[in-house]
């Protein structure tokens, strides 16, 4: 039973590790935030120390030559100092500008406010609503020790901020620093947890499945959770409890299945063998209907006609008869050699072109009939089932321009590029493809079976007084 799934430790983890990365990172980017307040901060006091310089050089030139406009200038420049004052002490989150949380600089802040509310301001009041120029003249000298001061204040209050963010930069790289380390600490850790939970029951899994192939069924594997992977190794370990148990009785049944196989492959052997016989039986039923058959047929005309001639003492058609007679015998000793000729071919490692060449040479040294044999391309090696059956074809091809073309000259053509070609060309009397063709002709009947046992194409091209041409494909 799950108690606890290894997805949620998992999530758990990553949770946990993002929970502290996020409270690490939200820290550097609150002390960045603050870095960022306090430098806006030093500028503007920057801006407030020129600013009250401003003020004092235009006070200088209203109470030199005054002028309505250079009154209205210095009243916008201090109202422009007070407002920057106001906001260096409140701070303004949208900018950012904050004063750091010290009291020094706070106090320091204070007295700014104070002293320019107190002393700066209503002394700069004081000239402009004057009248009298040496009143205006005392009070502007009055004024310029004031504003020294006044300035040292802000220049204090600008070292202090620096010393104040310096301290936070400082504090800034410590965490970052610390971030770095968590990092490296947090990923190590995840890395132990991923490889105790995960990777090392995922390797102890695939190493008893390894030893388990080796036939070695008594490995097991630890269980060391309670989540799917442990459910997984209590499953492995019961599904090995059981192959070694079937393991136990394995030979008992592979002798069983043997002994079962053995019987099956002599049944096998035997129905292939009587295949094979049927087959050569039809191939010789076929080759003897289309030879054989027709001779004794005529054969048998021939006895009858000159039972005939002798019953009404015609002795010319008895001499002619007798000689049709011999020439059928002959026709049909003619055919039985060539019947034991093809079954009794056999190829070992003949390659084609040997085969053919020699099957040739045979025939022209049986029957006086000239061949030729040209070879064109590169030989490709067949098995010898397919040798033989060109060779049959080829044979076959043979006996019917003998028999029934009455050839004087048949040339052959082995070409093989892309695909390997057989041309049977003979100069005998030829005949009509479209009748004789067909599943009539015995003898094409066979060529075409042959070519398909063989995975090839056979074509057929005759026309009366114009020989036969035959074109047998092979397949690669």
């Amino acid at each position: 039973m799950i108690k606890q799934r290894i997805r949620d430790k998992i999530i758990g983890l990553l949770l946990l590790y993002f929970f502290v990365a996020l409270l690490a990172i939200g820290a550097t980017l609150m002390a960045s935030w603050r870095l960022e307040g306090g430098a806006a901060a030093i500028n503007d006091a920057g801006r407030e120390r020129m600013r009250s310089y401003r003020i004092a050089y235009l006070l200088q030139q209203q109470v030199l030559a005054p002028t309505v406009e250079l009154q209205q200038a210095i009243r916008k420049e201090m109202s422009a100092f007070e407002s920057s004052l106001l906001e260096i002490a409140q701070g303004n989150p949208k900018r950012p500008l904050f004063l750091p949380k010290n009291i020094e600089i706070r106090s320091r802040m204070a007295y700014l406010i104070q002293s320019w509310q107190g002393n700066i301001k209503p002394q700069i009041t004081k000239i402009l609503n004057s009248n009298n120029k040496a009143d205006q003249q005392i009070a502007l000298e009055n004024y310029r020790p004031m504003l020294e001061r006044y300035v040292v204040s802000i220049n204090t209050l600008v070292s202090l901020i620096e010393r104040s963010n310096a301290k936070a930069t400082l504090y800034l790289r410590s965490l970052q620093i610390v971030l770095m380390v968590l990092a490296l600490l947090g990923t190590v850790l995840l890395v132990y947890l991923f490889m105790r939970m995960v990777v090392r029951p995922v390797t102890q899994l695939r190493e008893g499945m390894q030893r388990m192939t080796t036939g070695d069924f008594a490995v097991r594997l630890p269980v060391n959770s309670q989540d799917e992977l442990g459910e997984l190794a209590v499953g492995f370990n019961r599904m090995a409890d059981e192959l070694q148990d079937l393991y136990n009785t394995l030979e008992q049944r592979v002798e069983e299945k043997t002994r079962s196989i053995e019987s099956k492959n002599i049944e096998l052997a035997t129905l292939d063998k009587e295949m094979v016989i049927t087959e050569q039986r039809n191939l010789l039923a076929q080759e003897l209907h289309d030879s054989i058959a027709q001779s004794l047929a005529f054969l048998n005309i021939q006895v009858q006609l000159l039972q005939e001639d002798f019953k009404q003492a015609h002795h010319n058609e008895v001499e002619q008869g007798l000689v049709k007679i011999r020439e059928g015998v002959q026709e049909s000793y003619d055919d039985v050699r060539e019947l034991l000729v093809h079954f009794r071919t056999r190829i070992g490692g003949t390659d084609l072109a040997t085969a053919i060449s020699g099957a040739l040479e045979k025939f022209e040294g049986q029957t006086s009939i000239k061949t030729s044999f040209n070879i064109t391309g590169e030989m490709p090696v067949l098995s010898a089932e397919r040798v033989l059956q060109v060779l049959h074809i080829l044979q076959e091809s043979l006996s019917n321009a003998r028999k029934h073309a009455h050839a004087s000259l048949i040339n052959v053509e082995l070409a093989c590029a892309e695909q390997c070609v057989i041309n049977i060309q003979d100069n005998g009397v030829g005949f009509d493809v479209t009748q004789d063709a067909g599943d009539s002709h015995v003898g094409l009947r066979i060529m075409r079976e042959r070519a398909h046992r063989i995975g090839a194409q056979i074509f057929f091209r005759s026309s009366a007084a114009k020989g036969t041409h035959i074109c047998l494909i092979l397949a690669e």
